[in-house]
């Protein structure tokens, strides 16, 4: 069974993502810090349209060899919004063995089929070969900021020769968690640097831009 992810999402500039981190470790919060990759695989390496699930594998670090966990990821449009994104959520925890050779060799239909079952067919959605066609590394900061509620994540995400800046705090009490954060952008004079476009979608725009500019 998928489980619903419900996220509140702001992309920030460089200088008001540091001006948030410089003000929250001045209120005594200290960050916990997590590094992961995500390897994004889609059905044609050729394609300019993303497909319609989101698939990724994702590597943890942490003790000994980290951890390797396969998602896929569909949006659920209805309920997503500029700031608050929505959708279901299946995981897979897989070995470092299983995740090197999708990475390498691409993650066939049988072997999806296997590990995520019928998901395809309750979103009435097609299944295909998918292949990796690159990586995003993210540096994040989790802050508990509030008793009793998720962590507040700040994440430098970096691929494909870019950086960007963006703030998740995944949790249902979405209208608190934004009231707290518009609080805190009101004090420091933040604004967002863009709508809200998940991580695999930026990621795809730029890779579809430097192919643009490979074939120019």
């Amino acid at each position: 069974m998928p489980q619903i992810e419900t996220e509140l999402k702001y992309l920030l500039s460089r200088t008001s993502f540091c001006s948030l981190y410089r003000y929250l470790k001045q209120k005594g919060y200290e960050p916990n810090l997590t590094r992961q990759v995500n390897y994004y695989f889609f059905p044609d390496i050729h394609s300019r349209t993303p497909h319609l699930v989101s698939t990724r594998i994702r590597f943890i670090q942490g003790t000994c060899q980290g951890s390797w966990v396969l998602t896929c990821k569909i949006s659920i449009d209805e309920t997503t919004t500029d700031t608050v994104q929505n959708s279901y959520e299946y995981n897979v925890h897989i070995s470092r063995e299983e995740a090197l050779t999708y990475i390498s060799h691409g993650l066939p239909e049988y072997a999806q089929k296997q590990l995520f079952g019928d998901l395809h067919k309750a979103h009435g959605i097609p299944m295909t070969d998918l292949f990796c066609i690159g990586r995003l590394r993210t540096s994040r900061f989790a802050f508990a900021v509030r008793s009793g509620m998720p962590s507040l994540l700040l994440d430098i995400n970096y691929y494909l020769g870019i950086f960007d800046y963006e703030i998740e705090w995944e949790l249902k009490e979405i209208e608190l968690a934004d009231t707290l954060l518009q609080k805190i952008f009101l004090e420091l004079d933040i604004q967002s640097a863009g709508s809200l476009q998940p991580k695999v979608k930026r990621f795809f725009d730029r890779f579809t831009e430097l192919k643009g500019k490979t074939h120019s």
